[in-house]
């Protein structure tokens, strides 16, 4: 009589198998293409948002300033105020998009004309080179 091993759930095997199951060999992957290897590009769409708004930016100051030596007060604020808050879009659309490198060219370029063209930005630097004179 055979050896008893403990539990026979599935019926006795035969002295010739092992318990162990074969494992299959394994499939070789194909070379990898041009495709996979190259990094997913990303969408420049941010870094282009940030630069509309810089563009936004400076052409609203710009008439806002036309305005004001006209003598449209209220537009011109009203300009000022638009300016600024496309300012900061621009800012921080800007940052983003270099940080995330999502059109970081464009977002560079955003980050610039947005601070400079600016209304609180460019109202400091005048005082302080009228204090130059």
């Amino acid at each position: 009589m055979a050896e008893y091993r403990g539990v026979e759930v599935f019926g006795r095997q035969s002295s010739g198998q092992s318990s162990r199951r074969a494992v299959p060999p394994r499939r070789r992957s194909t070379p990898p293409t041009r495709r996979t290897v190259q990094k997913a590009r990303l969408s420049p769409r941010l870094g282009l948002l940030g630069l509309g708004a810089a563009l936004v930016t400076a052409t609203s100051t710009v008439t806002g300033i036309s305005l004001a030596l006209v003598g449209k007060y209220e537009a011109s604020i009203l300009l000022a105020y638009l300016a600024t808050g496309a300012s900061v879009v621009a800012f921080l659309c800007g940052v983003a998009s270099v940080l995330t490198a999502r059109g970081r060219a464009w977002g560079a370029v955003a980050l610039v004309l947005g601070v400079l063209s600016s209304p609180p930005v460019l109202t400091k630097l005048l005082g302080w080179a009228s204090g130059l004179g």
